[in-house]
């Protein structure tokens, strides 16, 4: 079996994708979901996945103050305010 974590042009690598996100439990349900839908299109296909995925999700209240700040910058960061400010969401952690 090959090893997910070499990284050569002809095998397949290991990723990981994080996303910061500020939303209801319902806004958060409904993304995970869109998520789910994009990674496994057909979900009643035969055999695993064409690209093997894992999927977790963490309530930032589980996190250090320092783990919840450096994604609050983030998402400061990707979404800045249209008045030139701080940007949205919380801030506070």
């Amino acid at each position: 079996m090959s090893n997910p974590t070499q990284d050569t042009p002809e095998q397949p690598k290991l990723y990981q994708v994080k996303i910061a996100l500020i939303a209801t439990a319902d806004e958060h349900e409904a993304l995970m979901d869109r998520i789910v839908d994009v990674l496994c299109p057909d979900p009643g296909h035969d055999g695993p996945c064409r690209i093997p995925w894992g999927m977790h999700s963490v309530n930032g209240d589980s996190l250090s103050k320092r783990e919840r700040r450096a994604l609050l910058t983030e998402i400061k960061e990707t979404n800045p305010s249209p008045e030139g400010g701080e940007g949205g969401g919380e801030t506070k952690g």
